[in-house]
Formats: C-alpha cells, structure tokens, sequence
C-alpha cells in the first residue's frame, strides 16, 4: 500500500470515529449543537490538514481547501445563532456541503485529467455526499439530541463515502 492510500484510510477512519462520537453524544446528555459543531468542523479541518502535510509531495492540495471550508463555517458559528433556529443550521450546514462539493468535484477532475479511472468513483461519491448533505439539512428541524444524531450519521455517511476511494485504489493497486 502506498504512502497517499494509507494516509487516506487513516483519515477516512479518523472521520468515521468523529460520526460515531456524534451518535454517542445524546446518550452521555451532550446536547449544545453549537458546541458539537465546532468541535466537529474543528476536528474535520485539523483532519484533512494533517492529511495535506503528510501527502504534500503529491501536488493535491484539496485538504487545505477542506480546512479552509471548516474555518469559514466556523466562523459562521460564531455569528449566527443555530442554537434556537435550526433554519440556520441547516443553512450552515448546506454552505459546507456546498463548498465541499465543490472541492471534491475539482478532485475528480483532477483524476479525470490524468487519466485515472477513481473519477467516476468520485463522481458518485460527490453525488450521494450532495444527497446526504440535502437530506441531513432538510432534517434538522427537530430537537436538539435529534439534530446531533442527523449530524452524526451525516459524518459518519461522509466519512464512510472517503473509504470508498483509498479502499478502491488499494484494491487496484493489489491487481
């Protein structure tokens, strides 16, 4: 296995483990989503920053984008209210997904430009990550323990679809 595979399985799981902590939050009685949030974006940048610095030779520079995504929508954190308006929460959340499928489809273009067949992968994955963002935004008009579970399988839905790629590239690379 390659150095950039295994540094995107290592991350792909480190994502996974941040969804399934979500889902474990309403059961400890942790139920601030402005708090959790943050602690999720912070997580999320500091993640694929990480990820960038250990696979900088590879010219990809999409993790430094994730984390200026995450810092954008903490900052938004700071200055909206999402505590008492889930509007603006679904609103944050949708900016994310936005801005991250934008990231994820320059990525594919990427593999489509040097032409390797991951960009179909991609493509897909950048489909149902759009659809699970849509459906988790529409669904966060509920409670508070509530909207964290919706955002807690969110991240863990994400962090699953970032399997699909390192696990592909791994398989192909064992052929």
């Amino acid at each position: 296995m390659n150095r950039r595979t295994y540094v995107e399985f290592v991350s792909a799981a480190v994502l996974v483990v941040i969804g399934i902590i979500t889902l474990v939050l309403p059961i400890l009685n942790i139920i601030n989503v402005k708090l959790v949030l943050s602690v999720i974006m912070a997580l999320y940048g500091i993640t694929h920053i990480i990820k960038n610095f250990s696979i900088l030779n590879s010219k990809d520079y999409s993790g430094f984008s994730t984390a200026l995504a995450c810092a954008v929508i903490l900052v938004l954190l700071l200055i909206l209210d999402i505590n008492n308006s889930p509007w603006n929460l679904a609103l944050l959340l949708f900016i994310w997904v936005i801005l991250l499928s934008l990231i994820k489809l320059k990525e594919s273009d990427y593999y489509h430009d040097r032409k390797n067949k991951l960009w179909k992968l991609n493509i897909i994955n950048l489909v149902l990550f759009i659809i699970t963002g849509i459906l988790t935004a529409i669904n966060l008009y509920y409670t508070s323990d509530v909207q964290i579970l919706v955002i807690g399988f969110f991240f863990l839905i994400n962090g699953i679809l970032d399997f699909m790629d390192p696990l592909v590239a791994y398989i192909i690379e064992k052929k």
